[in-house]
């Protein structure tokens, strides 16, 4: 009921503002739109408009704009874009008119020091935006990596994880891999993810618009080189012994006409080299069989090609052609590797994405712009294993064997196409479209194929000085576990041996199909409503009848326009990925079959072992389910202070329901109890609802999930050597699915899973900024600081029976057999549904500071009409060399919570840019 009750008041907040406002004009000002257009005739995006009052807007793809009311009195607009010269136009307007510029920037001549200009980067006013020009980009991380993470970080201001950010380049909606840095444009940091246009929720972590740059009038472009020595790189904290890690990345990029006025090219390839290394950080058996700790640095060897090419086309002077070919190729050696997984356990992995597309962007009359998107995409995961034994898995202690994964070969083709109309007339500038997206995928998969035993620990007998039984059990560790198995003694059995067996092919195709038609609608110079309807179904599951109504409003209230309100409300559905699909299929006790067999014989797997249970296991999939859906809300107070020092709050709140989860639905009926040491067999042996010996799992839409960011911003981009962006958030979530698979301790119960989702960070710091010094100088940063991850504490074996090793402990009250004293008090393993929360555990915090120092020279200043430069610069990553743990030790023990592993360390690299 209170579903129906968010709906309706959704529904009304959309269509009455419409309604009642549709009619009213700009009423002391006029309609300006157009285009902006280098000497070739070619459009240039991420061009900066702005009026003689302030107003700024950005150029889309299409190098248009849009200004849906200019003061009378604001009579002059001026056009800035990187390499162009700037211009500026005066236009004489009447009050509720509706006029049409086109605008040509020539091209302007490169300086003996570059600067960033004063008004480079903005933040669109009350919408969370950040729109990067080249310049911007520049300042930027070279390494793709370090690129991305620090991009993903400015998109965590919408309140998401920043591993979930979505790139789409160019226009287009299916998520692509990061172009060649020196192809970017511009980059739009969160746009309006209100706007109905926009499939993505703000807790989904944000979206990163990447425009390209189209091809010139003149032949122009650069040969860069980087490179990243041992000589000056840290080791790795957990390393016994150097790691001298290096990085090498060169390329070039060349742009220019085809045909003079009427279409051009750009080209862009570069090449990474990287040699780092992994770090095995467990604890093994000696020959005698005594723990003892295991370090190991692993070179992990990594060759990567990123290569783009885009050709443009001016068929008319109202048509515009865009063709482009983007490739990243990823050669990978012994991954999978680090922390408790030993070298013997990688693969080596190739990573490739080819994308095709073609865009056509129409303007038949001042008041429409119609764009259309083409594209095709390759994509392939592939792994090939070190190792074809057994994967072995000690909980806790080492994973060895081979890589659970095998021969994985996964293939994927992607066909979208999208048609967008934007249509100005007086104050509604309305907006409605087609987006679709084919996947076709074949996932050949051998996942277990090779067997995996598990070491989980529990009840065993209690041996004498000759290793006999003396009649008592006890509590013992995985790898004591292991290591009584490794000489055939009692309690020294497994604890599981699961293998899957069958045809590893599975092919798979999904469709979505997204619906959208949103109206912004400028009722006056300082308030404007917005609104907007969409609808998406997809396939593979089937998903229908999902209807996402969006509004907002924005009020600037003082005559010097030096606050903004904004509000903004929607529902948002999100898309089911088609792994779910995939599992499916593949997991029907048809295609494959997977057995697990309880306290099998270790040495002669075929030898029946009295106490021994063979179980099956079937995943099911509804042909029909729900897509997630997201009530959210957005509020933002922004206010310019003097010197143009921006600041702004905001508080974003959000609620998820039919949030995918995996359960046994035929799961053994234990009941629940602490300290006794639990009896797998007993567990096993317990009624089932249905079949007996047989874990079905099914996907059901049972998860939900709640929470709220509240983000302090400022920014400062109007002085000439000095810009700054930064902002903290405060995060606080809930939700009862876990990552991965989202298992349930209990299939029949939920006591305790409802906690901190696995990727939020409550606390986190975001500070980017840029400083020009003396003698053509230029410093920039880059600083985030994070408070650590949750993870959730585990026994590590399956106590109650479900398949599923992700069994929690309990509290003690006293100290014991199986019990261990902890930062979160006395914890025990003998617990059948442990009361200990999920994520009770939270990972030490991340920061990171990366900076970047330049200078350019001219070297042609005599030679004005074919300039040519020499930029160098030395850049750290981690400058402060500080240990970011990824991994800690969860399962429960005396070394609960100990860090395993770690980003890299400190990183310096030198380079060299010739542009010409």
């Amino acid at each position: 009921m209170n579903h129906n009750w968010n709906r309706a008041a959704i529904w009304a907040a959309v269509l009455l503002p419409s309604m009642a406002f549709a009619q009213q004009a700009c009423s002391n000002g006029a309609q300006v739109d157009g285009t902006i257009t280098d000497p070739t005739g070619a459009v240039i995006p991420g061009a900066q408009v702005q009026t003689a009052d302030g107003k700024k807007t950005i150029t889309d793809a299409a190098g248009h704009f849009l200004l849906p009311c200019v003061r009378i009195d604001s009579n002059q607009i001026t056009v800035e874009a990187e390499d162009f010269t700037s211009e500026t136009v005066t236009v004489d307007k009447q009050v509720g008119g509706s006029i049409h510029l086109n605008i040509p920037l020539g091209i302007v001549h490169v300086n003996t020091v570059v600067q960033v200009d004063g008004d480079s980067s903005s933040t669109d006013r009350g919408s969370g935006t950040t729109t990067l020009n080249t310049k911007d980009v520049q300042l930027l991380a070279d390494d793709p990596d370090d690129f991305l993470r620090q991009l993903q970080a400015l998109s965590a201001s919408s309140g998401g994880s920043p591993s979930s950010s979505v790139i789409l380049i160019d226009g287009f909606q299916n998520g692509s891999v990061l172009p060649p840095k020196s192809s970017i444009a511009s980059i739009r940091v969160n746009p309006d993810l209100f706007s109905a246009e926009y499939q993505t929720p703000p807790w989904s972590g944000g979206v990163i618009e990447i425009v390209t740059k189209p091809g010139a009038d003149s032949l122009h472009g650069a040969l860069f080189y980087s490179d990243s020595d041992s000589s000056f790189n840290a080791t790795n904290p957990f390393s016994a012994t150097p790691t001298p890690a290096s990085r090498r990345r060169y390329g070039f990029e060349l742009s220019g006409p085809v045909v003079s006025k009427k279409s051009g090219f750009t080209l862009a390839l570069e090449k990474r080299d990287i040699d780092e290394f992994n770090i095995v950080n467990a604890v093994t058996l000696d020959g005698s069989g005594n723990q003892v700790p295991l370090r190991q640095t692993v070179s992990a060897p990594q060759r990567l090609w990123i290569a783009s090419a885009r050709g443009d086309w001016q068929v008319t002077s109202k048509d515009t052609a865009a063709f482009s070919f983007s490739s990243n190729v990823n050669n990978l050696g012994n991954q999978g590797v680090g922390g408790l997984t030993l070298a013997e356990a990688g693969y080596s992995g190739l990573l490739s994405e080819h994308d095709l597309r073609f865009t056509n962007t129409l303007i038949p009359n001042a008041n429409l712009l119609h764009t259309t998107h083409v594209g095709y995409s390759w994509k392939r995961t592939k792994q090939s294993p070190l190792s074809t034994s057994p994967s072995l898995q000690v909980s806790g202690y080492f994973n060895g064997g081979g890589s659970i994964a095998q021969s994985l070969d996964n293939r994927e083709r992607d066909l979208e196409v999208d048609d967008d109309l934007l249509i100005a007339h007086g104050k509604h500038q309305v907006k409605f479209g087609l987006q679709s997206l084919g996947i076709f995928g074949h996932s050949d998969n051998p996942n277990n194929f090779n067997g995996t035993y598990i070491f989980g620990g529990g009840s065993a007998p209690v041996l004498d000085a000759n290793n006999n039984p003396t009649g008592l059990t006890t509590t013992i560790s995985a790898i004591e576990q292991y290591r009584r198995a490794q000489v055939n003694l009692p309690g020294g059995r497994p604890t599981t041996y699961q293998v899957t067996s069958g045809s590893p092919l599975v092919p798979i195709t999904q469709w979505r199909l997204g619906l959208y038609l949103q109206d912004n609608i400028k009722l006056s110079p300082r308030f404007a409503v917005n609104t907007g309807l969409r609808f998406a179904l997809q396939t593979s599951p089937d998903s229908v009848s999902n209807f996402g109504p969006r509004a907002s409003f924005s009020w600037i209230p003082d005559k010097k326009e030096k606050w903004v309100f904004r509000a903004q409300v929607g529902l948002f559905s999100e898309l089911i990925d088609p792994t779910h699909a995939l599992e499916g299929a593949r997991l029907n006790d048809v295609r494959q079959k997977q057995v697990t067999i309880y306290s099998p014989n270790y040495n002669d797997l075929l030898t029946p072992v009295v106490g021994s249970i063979e179980v099956g296991t079937v995943q099911q999939l509804p042909q029909r389910l729900s897509q997630p859906l997201e009530y959210s809300s957005f509020f933002t107070v922004e206010h310019e202070l003097p010197q143009h020092w921006n600041v702004r709050v905001n508080l974003y709140l959000g609620k998820v329901w039919n949030v995918l989860r995996n359960k046994n639905i035929n799961a053994p009926m234990v009941k629940s109890s602490i300290g006794s040491a639990p009896d797998p067999s007993a567990a096993l042996l317990a009624p089932r609802p249905t079949v007996t010996n047989k874990n079905i799992l099914e996907y059901q839409d049972s998860g939900h999930f709640a929470g709220n960011v509240l983000a302090f911003v400022i920014n400062q981009h109007s002085y000439k050597r000095f810009g700054l962006f930064a902002y903290y958030a405060y995060r606080n979530s809930w939700t009862n699915v876990s990552s991965g698979d989202g298992f349930p301790q209990s299939s029949y119960s939920d006591v305790g899973d409802s906690s901190r989702a696995d990727w939020a960070h409550t606390h986190s710091f975001f500070l980017t900024g840029n400083i020009n010094l003396p003698y053509g100088l230029t410093l920039s940063t880059e600083f985030d600081a994070q408070q650590g991850t949750p993870y959730n504490i585990i026994t590590g074996t399956d106590n109650n029976g479900d398949g599923n090793f992700n069994d929690r402990p309990s509290y003690a009250s006293a100290p014991g057999a199986g019990i261990y004293s902890t930062r979160f008090g006395l914890l025990t393993a003998n617990a059948v549904n442990g009361d200990v929360p999920r994520n009770l555990g939270t990972m030490p915090a991340t920061i990171h500071m990366d900076m970047n120092l330049s200078r350019s020279f001219s070297l042609s200043a005599a030679d004005k009409a074919h300039s040519r430069t020499l930029t160098l610069n030395v850049r750290t990553a981690n400058l402060l060399n500080h240990t970011n743990v990824t991994a800690v030790r969860t399962v429960l023990s005396s070394t609960l919570g100990q860090p395993l592993s770690a980003e890299n360390s400190r990183r310096v690299e030198l380079g060299a840019r010739f542009a010409f």
